[in-house]
């Protein structure tokens, strides 16, 4: 019994494995989304002198350099 669970485990492993993975293609770099990204970060840099609070303004501006 416990040769036959071995044997089916090593068969499903060998299986999953040899299994061929769709290719991805590396993603091309949109040049538009990244200004516009750099854009909203800059323009919310702008902000930094109104009346928000210092660490609320660290928090966006985290978000917003993480967020694609």
């Amino acid at each position: 019994m416990k040769k036959t669970i071995m044997g089916v485990l090593m068969v499903v492993s060998a299986l999953t494995l040899g299994a061929e993975k769709g290719k991805t293609e590396p993603a091309i770099p949109d040049l538009e989304a990244q200004m516009e990204k750099a854009d909203k970060i800059e323009s919310y840099k702008a902000k930094k002198d109104s009346a928000w609070h210092k660490t609320e303004y660290n928090k966006v501006l985290k978000y917003l350099k993480k967020k694609k």
